[in-house]
């Protein structure tokens, strides 16, 4: 290996002087490195996320399908109608059903996962429904009128501060006096 060719270790998971426990079991290697697992890519674990992930991935991967079954039908319907003998023509028409056919599956499996997508959803819904979020109209009502009344309150007790600090100390009949006859 070339000497001016500095590599950094650490590029490839392994760090070197670590120690993992206290009997310092770690893979050792020469020179006292140790393979180090990276887990920075790992998510937090969210099943909802990850199921509704693969569904998006499926629907991506059909639709691309879907498509290109779509151009097969129509290029074997062509090649049925343009076939100058019979064998040809009923191998372009055996190719445009196998077409329509797979065209079909596809829809239908599309068909499930959006219902598969929708369940999900309904479900997540009713779950956070369960976990105590305010989602009926009646809860968020209240907790607004509570929070306006707490705040009427605060500017109530602000507004009766400042009239005890301008008004109050002298009185009512202070107060009369500096408004005039």
């Amino acid at each position: 290996m070339d000497e001016g060719l500095a590599v950094d270790l650490r590029l490839f998971g392994v760090v070197p002087e670590a120690v993992y426990n206290e009997a310092g079991a770690g893979a050792a290697l020469s020179g006292g490195a140790a393979l180090l697992l990276d887990t920075k890519a790992e998510a937090p674990c969210d099943p909802f996320l990850d199921m509704q992930a693969m569904l998006l991935e499926m629907t991506k991967e059909l639709r691309e399908r879907f498509q290109r079954f779509q151009s097969q039908k129509a290029l074997a319907e062509r090649d049925a109608g343009a076939a100058g003998d019979e064998a040809a023509r009923k191998l372009a028409q055996t190719d445009a059903k196998a077409a329509i056919e797979a065209v079909s599956l596809i829809v239908r499996t599309l068909e499930k996962i959006d219902s598969l997508q929708r369940t999900l959803i309904a479900e997540r819904v009713e779950a956070e429904a369960a976990a105590g979020l305010p989602e009926d109209e009646a809860a968020l009502a209240e907790e607004f009128d509570r929070l306006v009344e707490a705040r009427v309150k605060e500017r109530l007790n602000a507004a009766k501060e400042e009239w005890l600090r301008e008004d109050g100390a002298g009185g009512a009949a202070a107060a009369g006096a500096r408004a005039g006859p």
